[in-house]
């Protein structure tokens, strides 16, 4: 029997989907299981970005024992921005192959640097650290090819009744199981056996 895959709706603003993503790569490396990324901006537009002490204190405490277990150092960006153009530039990465990597260098650039991820020139230059042509990349998200497919994530979300990030979904119908929240890998190990 085929692994089933694992569906993860997650946001590059969200330090719980940084934690659970970095973690889940490791797990379903060893399980033969595919990981389908699907976005799930925070802050669409037109919702107003969170102003900078909306956004901080209380989760670093939470997150720190998650975050040194999977090995991920998280500094608290001075602001989270849009993410649109960051998820469109994941899904050019997945026709190339690259979309873990990519995925990889984004969470860092704002959760490691404090870049602002929803920039076309900084992920244009994440890109080029992980292989990717940069010029074609710009390309791509300046005439918006992937905006379409983002924006149906976030439906395809809603009819699954996706309400946070990170959202796990392994297998369908009555075998379905779902997480929410972040993961460490003892919780990521017993999602993916139950089923198996």
């Amino acid at each position: 029997m085929n692994p089933e895959r694992v569906l993860v709706f997650a946001d590059f603003t969200c330090p719980f989907s940084y934690i659970t993503e970095t973690g889940l790569r490791r797990v379903v490396s060893a399980s033969g299981r595919d990981i389908e990324y699907r976005a799930y901006e925070i802050c669409p537009t037109p919702a107003p970005l969170p102003a900078p002490e909306e956004t901080a204190g209380g989760w670093e405490d939470a997150l720190r024992p998650l975050a040194e277990e999977v090995g991920v150092r998280l500094r608290h960006p001075s602001f989270l921005p849009r993410t649109r153009k960051a998820h469109e530039a994941a899904r050019f990465a997945r026709e190339r192959g690259l979309e873990h990597v990519l995925r990889e260098g984004i969470f860092a650039a704002l959760w490691q640097e404090g870049l602002d991820i929803g920039r076309i020139d900084v992920l244009t230059r994440v890109a080029a650290g992980v292989g990717i042509d940069p010029a074609e990349l710009k390309v791509e998200l300046d005439i918006d090819r992937f905006a379409d497919e983002v924006i149906g994530d976030r439906s395809l979300a809603e009819r699954l009744g996706v309400q946070h990030t990170p959202t796990l979904v392994v297998g369908s119908g009555d075998d379905q199981r779902v997480w929410v929240g972040a993961q460490g890998y003892a919780d990521l190990r017993a999602l993916l056996s139950n089923g198996d």
